[in-house]
């Protein structure tokens, strides 16, 4: 048939060899998953084999851009995986099993980059979102749960907050932001936690190491009852080497270093009041700065320490009742007497961070007569200590005065020590105090 007299038809051209072929431009949605800006297919050496075959090839072409249409960018990238990084790795990445420290995750995250830009977003999307084990609990959410289990309702504990933030700095600085913020618990290994405890021990005591370690131990419990998880906790027993209780880490007050201080406390009634009773009870200074008019029983001469709208308590075993000297019940009742019931006693103090500021305070004072570091406020909790125990206190009634845990059964049982068997006790510790 001569040329002029052929009509062809649509994608149908006539090569200078005079054989036909099938040519199709591919849709600009397709481009980037059909490498070929067109596609070609053979129909024949002449018109009639041409007209035969263009059914055919026409449905292929059509079938061909219907099904990449139809494949999901998933599909595609896992199909791009196995291509370029082998049947191993695409096993791992459809079955959603690529750990982030395995090198198969670098691969998906290297080939997501090379490919960039010559397939679908989606495509690219697809490999940077690798699906590694998906952690049931993180390092990082771990510490964030037992802060918010730590935190008072409606009470600002910027110590808390500030103290969280330390250690999460330096865990992330110990094991890196991917292991501490993405990576299962699970991973985490013993030698995790002894990096991280001689990357402290490199800059701080072993005391301050162990409270440290002692926190992120205690998260980590926490993380593990609460969710239940079929896990070791790789901080319990952490040994740190010069760590733990020293008779000269605090020493205790001296009757005579207490009357060489109390002058500089007497130029203010709030300094020399903190003092007397932290001197006569052996309290806690967050115990005493936290005080309500609710909290004492001048009558009784008792000091309630419990918990109120101003302060929390240490531990379940600070609750307790303690007895009042006499000058104690004295200087309370000369510092109440004209306050509302459920007022603070120490206004100034008791607020969020106010302990803190309370001890600058006193140490300041104590400061300028006595300069020994291992002579402190925490000094006079000390003393009570040892002044109960050289009178002949049983060690049981001595940890209920001080409201110190016993690590018994049987201290949880009964309703304590009585109030005079107590004063009976410190009595005897009372007179040899400056007046």
């Amino acid at each position: 048939m001569d040329q002029m007299a052929e009509k062809l038809p649509k994608y149908v051209f006539k090569r200078p060899n005079g054989s036909y072929r099938y040519k199709r431009n591919v849709p600009k949605d397709l481009r980037r998953v059909i490498p070929k800006a067109t596609v070609y297919r053979k129909l024949g050496n002449t018109y009639q084999e041409a007209i035969a075959a263009l059914p055919v090839a026409h449905a292929e072409i059509e079938a061909l851009f219907d099904r990449e249409r139809r494949t999901s960018d998933e599909h595609r990238a896992a199909m791009l995986v196995r291509e370029r990084l082998g049947k191993s790795t695409y096993n791992a990445y459809r079955d959603g099993v690529i750990d982030i420290y395995w090198q198969e995750y670098d691969d998906l995250l290297e080939l997501a980059e090379d490919t960039e830009g010559n397939v679908p977003p989606g495509v690219t999307n697809a490999l940077n979102r690798a699906r590694y084990i998906k952690p049931s609990v993180t390092f990082d959410q771990a510490l964030r749960e037992y802060e918010e289990f730590l935190r008072e309702d409606g009470k600002d504990d910027s110590g808390l907050k500030a103290r969280m933030a330390r250690i999460k700095r330096d865990l992330i600085i110990c094991l890196g932001d991917k292991l501490f913020e993405q990576a299962d618990l699970k991973l985490i290994t013993r030698a995790n936690a002894n990096a991280f405890r001689d990357m402290l021990l490199a800059r701080m005591s072993p005391n301050s190491v162990q409270r440290n370690v002692g926190v992120v131990k205690a998260a980590l419990n926490h993380a593990i009852l609460e969710h239940d998880l079929d896990i070791k906790n790789v901080f319990q027993a952490l040994k740190i080497k010069g760590a733990g209780s020293s008779k000269t880490d605090r020493l205790p007050i001296t009757d005579e270093q207490l009357r060489d201080i109390w002058p500089a406390f007497k130029s203010s009634t709030t300094a020399l009041s903190l003092l007397l009773l932290l001197t006569d009870t052996g309290a806690r200074l967050s115990e005493i700065t936290g005080l309500a008019t609710g909290d004492i029983d001048l009558e009784a001469g008792i000091l309630h320490i419990r918990e109120n709208s101003f302060r929390s308590l240490k531990t379940k075993t600070s609750t307790r009742d303690v007895p009042l000297s006499q000058r104690a019940t004295d200087c309370l009742r000369e510092l109440t007497k004209s306050m509302p019931d459920g007022s603070p006693i120490f206004s100034r103090y008791a607020v969020p961070r106010g302990n803190d500021k309370a001890s600058a305070m006193l140490m300041k004072r104590l400061r300028s007569v006595i300069s020994d570091k291992k002579i402190t406020i925490h000094s006079l909790r000390h003393r009570m200590k040892d002044k109960l125990r050289n009178t002949g206190c049983p060690e049981v009634l001595s940890m209920a005065i001080l409201g110190h845990s016993t690590n018994t059964v049987a201290a949880n049982y009964g309703s304590g020590y009585a109030i005079q068997t107590m004063r009976d006790a410190m009595a005897k510790v009372w007179p040899s105090t400056p007046s």
